[in-house]
């Protein structure tokens, strides 16, 4: 009897949509590669010092790729933060994507005190939750874990609002380097350095205002217009995770 209702309750838990993590393999690593775009060399190399063997896509989905591991359980909060419709972000002390990344931002301003491993593992949290943080649905609401439990139809298959803005949209659309690159030119020098004033809390906002045309869906169908739409908006979300993680490195390891 113990057995039975053991898999039952495993069963059940299987069919619970769980929080899955921003951009997917493809987003995170352009994320990486526009910061990469604007670092001048010393800052590059002050990265792959750290890094090592790890390209910095892989660097990007570092956090993703060990969330197997049960002993990096208290790190799967760290990928987003839940504010309820119609509320604004207050600041707690909840391990949140907010917090976290902040923390290790100000923890790297005293990196001459830290071991080197310790310095590559915050830049490996700062790469992965810099562009969690620009996925809107990783700033959304906890009631429908961010998307997760949202049921829509993606080009005739079965699917969650969470995936599509993770991948779906990015792997059948082909975003691509060429494409962020092409719209970063359309970013001028101020555009650049007004994104790149160093705020966590501020920067949520800006993702967090796209939340009602993420959720703009007819009849639980994921049709062309919203692709078409919601492609742009994904490209220029990674293109400005992507200055502010650059941003961020700079800060790191300027002279």
């Amino acid at each position: 009897m113990r057995k039975k209702l053991l898999a039952l309750v495993i069963f059940i838990s299987a069919l619970q949509p769980a929080r899955s993590f921003a951009w997917g393999k493809i987003g995170h690593g352009l994320v990486a590669e526009v910061a990469f775009s604007l670092l001048d060399e010393p800052t590059k190399a002050a990265v792959h010092k750290y890094l090592g063997s790890m390209t910095i896509e892989q660097a990007a989905n570092w956090m993703d790729e060990i969330k197997n591991d049960h002993r990096n359980d208290y790190m799967k909060q760290w990928h987003y933060v839940n504010v309820d419709a119609g509320k604004t972000y207050e600041n707690t002390r909840e391990e949140n994507v907010v917090n976290q990344l902040t923390r290790v931002i100000e923890e790297l301003k005293h990196k001459d005190k830290m071991s080197d491993e310790d310095i590559k593992k915050d830049i490996l949290i700062i790469f992965h939750l810099t562009g969690d943080l620009h996925q809107p649905l990783h700033v959304g609401y906890g009631n429908d874990k961010g998307g997760n439990a949202v049921n829509v139809k993606y080009k005739g298959h079965s699917t969650n609002l969470h995936r599509v803005w993770d991948s779906e949209i990015i792997e059948s659309e082909n975003i691509n380097y060429n494409d962020c690159a092409k719209l970063l030119k359309t970013f001028d020098k101020e555009d650049i350095a007004n994104l790149s004033v160093i705020n966590v809390e501020n920067w949520m906002r800006q993702p967090r205002s796209q939340l009602k045309g993420v959720y703009d869906v007819k009849d639980d169908n994921i049709d062309d217009a919203y692709i078409a739409r919601n492609k742009k908006i994904i490209e220029q979300d990674i293109v400005i995770g992507g200055i502010r993680l650059a941003a961020i490195l700079k800060d790191v390891f300027k002279s």
